[in-house]
């Protein structure tokens, strides 16, 4: 007897809902988490005569009924999940478990054991349903933009069918690297050290990248980039969101472009140099009248390309070196007792094309920045060649050099400029020459389309 005491003593106190019924569902046997659960307890059961367990089942009222068949209750189940309705009138699920045949204490034959899952079963439907919204937004972002996660290192670990697009690569080509594979180059290094620095101390980091394809094509994306914390708060990973903004950025460069085309335009048709070049030719009239009318044929001939040609992306190489060639004459008109000039073009350039107003303004800047205050005869000389498919074009002078390398005119920046925006492989450097003066190098490869 005092172990059969200490026993009910012990189930009395367990954490789980502990109780026995008779043939009628009438409860014999109550335990305290019984109470705590359902809210009845177990004196409220043994006063009411009319109560029995199926005073808990939903639709259970006066002239209604649940469905539920009480010859259940004797069958051997385990797990079993049923809705009870507690005295508050609220709703609990409770796992149940038939342990009759386990269990035959005090004379009892129905005994059940239950855990109540309601908060469990909560809890499972709020994961469900933050799970489907995170499906869903990630379903909507994998739509519209580029992403990638990479760990803290930089090493990428995910990416998405966007990102394969837009770069050129597939998955197995970019995961286990870094972002370097679409490095264009375009940036400085102390971009990305910053980009790095800002992460790194958890904080997102936004701004406008620009990549290079696996075809070599170039995009813009509009990064953002978000830590991903651990426990301690520290970034463990990096998630990336981008858009790409390569149409928008194509169209600013191209008004950018056009701008600099048209002060380039503004500048070749100064009322300075056409006055200057127009008493020259006077000049010559009378004492010679044949080279006279060849520089005013030149004179139209440039105005007509500047009023035809240079508002144009791209023009045939030959046309504008034709340009750059009577300029170059016209040059040496004006100051023939002391500058010379040649010019030389070998390969065929036929198919070849070059924005307008490149290499004139490279020539006048030889002129300004090389010969003009020089004391004696200047020289300026143009080469223009095709090997294996690639365009190279020099302007040297003989002048008095440059007195720092990174020095560059605004013509020379806008040209820089401009080539890379319209053709591959583009490159423009100026440096002094091993004999004296400087030259202006420009190389490229083939139009972009």
């Amino acid at each position: 007897m005092g172990n059969e005491r200490r026993l009910k003593d012990v189930l009395d106190n367990m954490p789980i809902l502990f109780f026995s019924l008779d043939e009628n569902l009438r409860p014999v046997s109550w335990n305290h988490e019984c109470e705590r659960v359902l809210g009845y307890s177990f004196i409220e059961i043994l006063s009411d005569s009319n109560f029995s367990f199926g005073n808990l089942i939903p639709g259970r009222g006066e002239g209604e009924s649940s469905g539920f068949d009480p010859g259940l209750l004797n069958s051997d189940f385990k797990n079993w999940e049923l809705d009870l309705i507690s005295k508050e009138g609220k709703s609990k699920l409770v796992s149940l478990s038939n342990i009759s045949s386990e269990f035959p204490l005090f004379g009892s034959t129905s005994w059940f054991v239950g855990v109540d899952i309601t908060r469990t079963k909560e809890i499972e439907r709020e994961l469900t349903s933050s799970l489907k919204e995170l499906s869903d937004f990630q379903t909507a972002l994998n739509a519209v933009s580029i992403v990638a996660i990479t760990d803290k290192a930089g090493t990428i670990i995910y990416v998405n069918q966007n990102f394969c697009d837009i770069s050129g690569y597939s998955r197995d080509e970019l995961l286990g690297h870094t972002h370097r594979v679409v490095n264009s180059g375009y940036h400085p290094k102390e971009f990305f050290t910053d980009l790095w620095r800002t992460i790194s101390k958890g904080k997102i980091w936004k701004g406008e990248i620009k990549n290079k394809a696996k075809d070599g094509r170039y995009y813009w994306v509009d990064t953002t980039i978000s830590p991903i914390l651990d426990g301690n708060g520290k970034p463990y990973q990096y998630l990336a969101i981008r858009n790409d903004i390569t149409e928008r950025k194509e169209t600013e460069d191209k008004a950018r472009h056009t701008e600099n085309n048209l002060k380039i335009l503004q500048d070749r048709m100064s009322p300075h140099f056409l006055f200057n070049t127009l008493s020259i030719i006077h000049s010559y009239l009378q004492t010679n009248p044949g080279l006279a009318d060849s520089a005013i044929l030149m004179l139209a001939d440039n105005y007509r390309f500047l009023m035809d040609q240079a508002n144009q992306q791209l023009v045939p190489f030959d046309i504008e070196w034709e340009f750059m060639e009577n300029y170059l004459q016209l040059l040496k008109l004006r100051f023939s007792d002391f500058l010379e000039v040649e010019s030389e073009k070998s390969g065929s350039f036929r198919q070849c094309l070059i924005p307008p107003l490149t290499l004139q303004p490279l020539v006048e800047n030889s002129y300004i920045h090389g010969l003009r205050n020089k004391k004696g005869k200047g020289k300026i000389s143009v080469k223009a060649s095709i090997q294996d498919g690639k365009t190279m074009v020099t302007i040297r002078d003989n002048g008095t050099g440059l007195k720092d390398s990174n020095i560059k005119s605004r013509s020379i920046a806008n040209i820089s400029e401009r080539l890379k925006f319209y053709l591959y492989g583009s490159e423009v450097k100026i440096e002094n020459h091993p004999e004296g003066g400087a030259i202006v190098t420009i190389s490229f490869t083939a139009a972009k389309n």
